[in-house]
């Protein structure tokens, strides 16, 4: 890349010209340099055009999000001439999404639900299911923080009470803690007494959407669309072994109600993707206290 920007024709005129990019030439090592833009605050190096679809397919692959998200994810970590255009051109032609997603939805109320104000005190869960076999795996127990739309996904064999309550108490609770609220639909797992001597043992209030819609549980119901559409783009029978790298594309989104992904609302930095040259932070000599104080303070 470094060797393409030398003779990419954009960036020469770019070099020359007063736009509002801020381009320096930043070294990867002792052997090479590449132009990037500072004017975020954000080191995003320029593409040149022969690798752009390269660095295209690097992010969207992940989760195969739509135009919108992907075209987030690239501003902010890549800066080329005409990104949108071809972002949402390339996104058109993906074969794999026009084959797996469902491009019309209808709309069903999200519900009624307290306005949160803290990290990990509701969590939406709830069951997707059956899949084709994955590993013996043919149930994901899906998990959501209502405050920074953390998603978690844990294959299971079965979707029997028991195997819900162990999989919510090692994948969620062992993580974030004791949630105040659980807010599930009305499925038989979810309204055992199992479940329910877990969530009082937890000291944890159980809500449930409205027996009249059940998708009034909005948010959880947009990620189980969200997770099946990236597994079959993955075009894969082993969906458990794509499923890490589709809740990275799917956590690392930014929201646009909330502005932010969810990476950075849980780390308070974003994640490192693949093809990603430059390390974000900027200082590097930060000590653990120097970062916790400083986490807390924008996060907390």
């Amino acid at each position: 890349m470094a060797l393409a920007q030398t003779t990419d024709e954009e960036l020469q005129t770019l070099l020359q010209s007063n736009t509002g990019l801020k381009l320096q030439l930043l070294p990867i090592d002792n052997e090479c340099a590449l132009y990037c833009d500072t004017s975020t605050n954000r080191i995003r190096p320029y593409v040149p055009s022969e690798f752009r679809k390269r660095v295209f397919d690097a992010i969207h692959s992940l989760s195969h999000s739509g135009t919108k998200a992907t075209l987030r994810l690239l501003r902010y970590r890549y800066v080329w001439k005409n990104m949108a255009g071809d972002t949402t051109a390339w996104c058109r032609a993906c074969l794999d999404c026009q084959k797996s997603k469902v491009f019309k939805h209808t709309k069903t109320p999200l519900g009624s639900f307290k306005l949160v104000d803290a990290r990990f005190t509701h969590v939406h869960i709830d069951v997707v299911g059956p899949l084709p076999p994955s590993r013996n795996n043919r149930y994901l127990l899906t998990c959501i923080d209502r405050f920074t739309r953390w998603v978690e996904a844990v294959p299971m064999v079965y979707q029997a009470a028991t195997t819900i309550a162990q999989a919510f108490l090692q994948e969620w609770v062992s993580r974030f803690g004791v949630p105040e609220v659980i807010t599930t639909d009305r499925g038989t797992n979810f309204q055992s007494n199992l479940f329910h001597n877990l969530a009082n043992l937890l000291g944890s209030y159980k809500n449930r959407s409205t027996a009249y819609n059940p998708k009034a549980n909005g948010m959880i119901e947009r990620v189980h669309r969200q997770i099946k559409a990236a597994l079959m783009a993955h075009t894969t029978a082993d969906w458990v072994g794509a499923l890490p790298l589709v809740l990275l594309g799917i956590r690392s989104s930014i929201k646009l109600d909330i502005g932010a992904s969810s990476v950075e609302l849980v780390y308070g930095v974003s994640l490192r993707l693949q093809g990603e040259f430059f390390r974000q932070f900027q200082n590097a000599t930060q000590t653990q206290t120097e970062f916790l104080a400083e986490f807390r303070l924008h996060v907390a």
